[in-house]
């Protein structure tokens, strides 16, 4: 998970608090966790990687996909 995170910056959404509805700020999904790549404005860039890449939470799982759609 280290080499997958590495040299990204994570923001965090908690959708309890924002709500699921932030199509209006340009973010659609359809369940979580979902990253969102944005570009240096902070607006997204229509790239999306969310669960149903990996399958299971886990590390094991998440990493590979997540340091391709990173990296």
């Amino acid at each position: 998970m280290l080499n997958a995170f590495r040299g990204v910056y994570l923001i965090k959404i908690d959708v309890d608090d924002w709500g699921w509805d932030l199509e209006q700020y340009g973010f659609s999904f359809d369940g979580i966790p979902v990253f969102f790549k944005i570009d240096s404005e902070g607006n997204p860039t229509g790239e999306v990687i969310d669960g149903n890449a990996w399958g299971e939470n886990i590390p094991e799982n998440m990493a590979p996909p997540l340091d391709v759609f990173f990296h």
